[in-house]
Formats: C-alpha cells, sequence, structure tokens
C-alpha cells in the first residue's frame, strides 16, 4: 500500500517535471527560430519614384547595380543574436551576380565586412568561389514593419532588378562571436529602403540622373 501511494504521489510531480520539459524546450525553439517576415509589398513600378527622391538615394548609396541574386545564407550566430524576443530579425548574406554598374565598384563587396573583428574568431568568405561579376551583400528579414530595419526590401532569389546598396558602417554588431569583448560591429552593404530596389526597366533613367550629377559636378568618383 506504501509503494502504491507514493507512485500515485509521485506521478502528478513526474506529469508536471515533463510538463515544464516540454515548455521549457518549446520556448527554447521560439526564442532560437529564424524570423517569421512580414509581406514587404512588391517593389515600385517603374516612374512611381520621383527622380527627386531617387537623386537623394544615389547620393547616399555606393553601390549601384543591375543585378539578379542567385544564392543566400543565414547569418545566425553572426549578424543575427542565436536568441531573440520580441520583433525578431534574421540576416542573410547573399551572392548577387551583376550585370552593369552604374556607380562603385564591385572589389569592395567580395566579402562580408565584419568591422575590426579578427578573422581568428570568424571568417569574411561566405560563398566558395564568386565570379568576377559577382558580389556579396546583406539583408535583414524583421517580424514587423517597425523598427531599424522595419522597410527594407528583401532579396529573392532569382529577382532581377536594379538594387541601390548603401554601406552601413559599424550599425550591426556581432552575436554569437565567442569572445567576451570587445563588442564588434559589422558595416554591411544593405538596400537601406523600399525605393533601393526597382524594376530593371528603371535602370536608364538611373544612369541618366548618375550621369547628370557626373556633368554637374555633384557625384564623387567611388
Amino acid at each position: 500500500m506504501r509503494g502504491t501511494a507514493r507512485a500515485s504521489a509521485s506521478f502528478p510531480a513526474l506529469i508536471f517535471a515533463l510538463g515544464a520539459a516540454v515548455t521549457g524546450c518549446g520556448a527554447y525553439r521560439k526564442l532560437t527560430a529564424p524570423a517569421v517576415p512580414y509581406d514587404t509589398g512588391t517593389m515600385p513600378r517603374a516612374g512611381q519614384v520621383p527622380d527627386s527622391v531617387l537623386v537623394a538615394q544615389l547620393r547616399r548609396s555606393g553601390l549601384v547595380v543591375l543585378g539578379t541574386p542567385v544564392d543566400r545564407v543565414s547569418e545566425e550566430g553572426v549578424f543575427t543574436p542565436w536568441m531573440q524576443l520580441g520583433n525578431k530579425q534574421t540576416w542573410y548574406s547573399v551572392r548577387v551576380a551583376v550585370e552593369a554598374v552604374a556607380k562603385g565598384n564591385l572589389r569592395g563587396a567580395k566579402t562580408v565586412d565584419l568591422g575590426f573583428a579578427p578573422l581568428t574568431i570568424v571568417n569574411t568568405q561566405r560563398f566558395s568561389h564568386l565570379a568576377e561579376h559577382e558580389i556579396v551583400v546583406q539583408y535583414p528579414e524583421t517580424q514587423s514593419p517597425y523598427g531599424a530595419w522595419g522597410g527594407i526590401p528583401r532579396l529573392y532569389a532569382g529577382e532581377r532588378a536594379v538594387y541601390l546598396f548603401r554601406k552601413c558602417y559599424n550599425c550591426v554588431e556581432l552575436g554569437g562571436v565567442p569572445t567576451r569583448g570587445p563588442y564588434y560591429k559589422a558595416s554591411p552593404w544593405v538596400a537601406m529602403s523600399w525605393e533601393s530596389k526597382l524594376p530593371p526597366e528603371e535602370w536608364p533613367r538611373i544612369v541618366r540622373l548618375l550621369n547628370d550629377r557626373k556633368q554637374s559636378g555633384k557625384e564623387r568618383k567611388t
């Protein structure tokens, strides 16, 4: 009888322990799962963005290309912390095949810019081999349109477009780096706004606006 009573008494405790373990496992998976991105909508139609807005975007951009994303890798544990609460974001590095360059130099986007982080801690290479016309850029997927990265367009594999990339200096803190400090920050190439991804039909207008700036002496060589 005593053995039966003890077994009966321990059964609720066992159920509670199992429930806590399952709950904890579910919470851990939720914290470590990639962000479920919201619908960022379609890119602007040809001619939808005014010249004045494009000129401002072109002035801020360091690399303007016509190209197609062909592959991507997750930056979980480097740009993206292992565990996140609230409005999650998951960063990706993307390989882009470039057809034409209107501004900038492709050589400056061949590796991931991890700031001053030593190569012994994390590598800057993301793809085994890049062709001469290929570059590596970054973008975050976020669960909400609100926040610092809410308006950034997503880069889809196979989506040919005009991309206006900006070097975001020291703007992403590295996460998961096996060191207690200093807290290194990366400087990724990012299409920073909704107007930074345009349909291919906009390429002639982009080239014209840049040429107009060069002729007026306002565009610097980069």
